[in-house]
């Protein structure tokens, strides 16, 4: 019979083989580095050159205090330029800058009512609850040539002061507190006006406003009277936010400066009636923009002033 030839072997996959001489190439490699390595220990200064190597890979500050003896020092933080934001208050020199600009444009302000006794001037913001002082000139300069005292609006009485001023706002009412401030007017102060606070309160349909404005305007008190203008202009502008009208006449009498005290309640009251108003804000005519912290301003340049 004849004999059968041995069996070969099967081949191995192309992928195999070379993945054996991947093997083998890397086994020489890591070889030849041990090789190199052992050379490297029996040499002087091998161990030396190492060390000064892998120092050398460390932060200066940390090479330093290793010098020293000293312990390592953390590495400054790093830190971003970020403009800082503003405050929601104006600061005292932006509040000083603020005055100083109002001042220039106005260096004497005063009320735009019309009156020439203190008695006069009780009347008129007395009326002017809830009307323009336009409405209230119009009224009075009716009224004060036949009745301008104490005496004479009392015997003038309620009906016969109606007819003045009914073109002003809730007239029925603000002619029955007349008649009877001016009463009182009579009866407890001598038909004088009184130059304090509490007296004037407690005169009927004399509140906390008018009896600033008298004492600021007719006598010359450092008083703010806080209405609804100067109410908006110390909080738009941050200049003396607050949540009621006390609140922001407290924080005004705090932070506007002393020089500018007196005349500070006819510049804001200005100021919120013509320029800051309540709908829309002239603020491309506004002296303080670039200090107002009002966030919505009117957008806009100024507009030429004509020759």
């Amino acid at each position: 019979m004849p004999k059968t030839p041995p069996a070969k072997s099967p081949a191995k996959p192309a992928s195999a083989t070379a993945r054996t001489a991947s093997k083998n190439v890397a086994a020489k490699k890591s070889a030849a580095a041990a090789d190199a390595a052992s050379k490297a220990a029996g040499k002087p200064g091998a161990s030396k050159s190492a060390a000064k190597k892998s120092a050398l890979k460390k932060p200066a500050s940390v090479r330093d205090n290793a010098a020293t003896g000293k312990p390592a020092s953390k590495p400054a933080a790093k830190t971003t330029a970020k403009a800082e934001k503003r405050s929601a208050r104006l600061s005292p020199p932006e509040i000083e800058e603020m005055f100083s600009r109002l001042q220039s444009l106005n260096p004497h302000p005063t009320t735009e009512l019309e009156y020439s006794t203190p008695y006069e001037l009780l009347v008129a913001v007395a009326l002017s609850a809830q009307a323009t002082d336009v409405g209230v000139n119009k009224a009075t300069r009716k009224l004060f040539p036949i009745a301008n005292t104490p005496r004479q609006i009392a015997a003038l009485g309620v009906d016969g002061l109606k007819p003045y001023i009914a073109t002003i706002g809730l007239f029925n009412t603000k002619a029955a507190n007349v008649v009877a401030l001016s009463q009182q007017l009579i009866d407890l102060h001598g038909g004088e006006v009184p130059r304090d606070r509490a007296a004037l309160e407690a005169l009927p349909g004399v509140g906390r406003k008018t009896a600033n404005v008298v004492l600021n305007t007719a006598f010359g008190e450092p008083t703010i009277a806080v209405d609804t203008h100067i109410f908006r202009v110390s909080n738009r502008t941050g200049l003396a936010p607050g949540k009621d009208v006390v609140a922001v006449e407290q924080a005004l009498l705090k932070v506007v400066p002393q020089r500018y005290l007196q005349d500070a309640h006819h510049w804001l009251i200005l100021h919120g009636r013509y320029v800051c108003k309540a709908r829309k804000p002239d603020c491309p005519h506004c002296v303080i923009r670039d200090l107002c912290r009002f966030q919505d301003k009117t957008p806009g340049d100024p507009e030429p002033v004509a020759a």
